[in-house]
């Protein structure tokens, strides 16, 4: 079928316009053809992305045209916006229109490269596999454009990035806890689960423990009314843990249990503890059954066994930092409200105090 008539074809068809015997005709092609089934789910897929995108204009357009009446009728004050006030709010206005667009341009481009390579008389599953992966590729762009598009400005520096790994919230006002291998730049950003980022700056940081503090200083960070898990020095032998990182840009959950009180070599600052972690999880809470933090999660050893520094030199760290009057209001999580709840409810509360820690020079 020529791809300008199949086209056509698969328009027809999704607005209704085809006679009950080109439906009919044009049904069985679709289930005989995979091809061209695809070619009509990523079609139909395209026009609903340009009607949502003209509705979303045609709203937004009408909205400023209220707006902009009843300035005129004197209902209303808007303040005169200059330099780079004037630039954050044309931004803000116009960053949805900016980043649906692209969507779509981008999305036009596959599907008409799609179409010509699958109804080409040389195609080939070379063809079929490149059209797979351009198709992923704008799902990601998409997923990127969406974070913006929701108001997260990024924060990353025009710099190497040199390490990162996993840091969690020890107090709601924005002090976070990590491994001090993890920071070998000047510069500090944490992203939590919904890909807001945050500046931070180190508090304190520990080499021989391994641990170090940070305090999100950034005027988008809105503390926490209270952090549902507290930190617990109390261990059992074998009893069941769990911890949430990130070893790519998205958290990861794992299970396992504590398999000795005791680190590499019976180092008592350490415990061993039986789990799957890959480097990013470094910093990252081990939490009990209960929902309590007993530890951070650090580095492997040559063995392939999983270490965690004990949650006491979280208090130990916390108690010097106190006497810094700069940071005297820090104040480590109490209660738990978790306690009870299944696994699968505690780490939906866990999820948004554990961040993603990227460390540039």
């Amino acid at each position: 079928m020529d791809e300008i008539l199949l086209l056509d074809a698969a328009e027809r068809y999704l607005r209704g316009e085809m006679s009950e015997a080109e439906k009919i005709y044009f049904e069985d092609l679709r289930k005989n053809n995979p091809e061209i089934d695809q070619i009509m789910v990523e079609n139909s897929f395209f026009l609903n992305e340009v009607d949502n995108f003209s509705n979303t204009k045609n709203f937004k357009h009408n909205l400023h045209e209220v707006e902009a009446r009843l300035s005129e009728e004197g209902v209303i004050k808007k303040p005169v916006l200059k330099g780079k006030a004037k630039l954050v709010y044309l931004w803000k206005r116009h960053k949805r229109t900016v980043a649906v667009a692209a969507s779509i341009a981008g999305m036009v481009s596959i599907l008409s490269a799609g179409i010509t390579s699958v109804y080409n008389t040389n195609k080939s599953n070379k063809d079929l596999i490149k059209l797979s992966n351009d198709v992923q590729k704008i799902k990601e762009d998409q997923k990127a454009a969406n974070i913006k598009i929701n108001g997260f400005i990024p924060k990353t520096p025009n710099a190497p990035f040199k390490s990162g790994g996993t840091g969690f919230l020890i107090d709601g006002k924005g002090y976070l806890i990590t491994n001090a291998h993890v920071l070998k730049g000047s510069t500090i950003v944490a992203t939590n689960d919904k890909g807001q980022q945050f500046l931070a700056k180190v508090c304190m940081k520990d080499d021989v423990r391994d641990i170090a503090v940070l305090k999100i200083e950034d005027k988008d960070f809105k503390p926490y009314a209270a952090l549902p898990y507290s930190i617990n020095k109390t261990v059992n032998l074998a009893e069941p843990i769990y911890t949430m990182g990130y070893p790519k840009d998205e958290i990861v959950y794992g299970e396992g249990y504590l398999s000795s009180e005791t680190g590499y070599r019976s180092d008592t600052l350490t415990y061993q503890i039986a789990i799957a972690a890959d480097h990013g999880n470094s910093g990252g809470p081990v939490l009990n059954k209960n929902g309590d933090v007993i530890g951070i999660l650090t580095d492997k050893s040559e063995g392939g066994a999983v270490f965690a520094v004990k949650s006491l030199y979280i208090f130990n760290a916390v108690e010097n930092l106190k006497k810094d009057t700069a940071y005297s209001d820090i104040k480590l999580a109490g209660t738990n409200s978790i306690k009870k709840m299944i696994r699968e409810d505690q780490v939906k509360k866990v999820n948004s105090c554990v961040f993603l820690i990227k460390s540039y020079q």
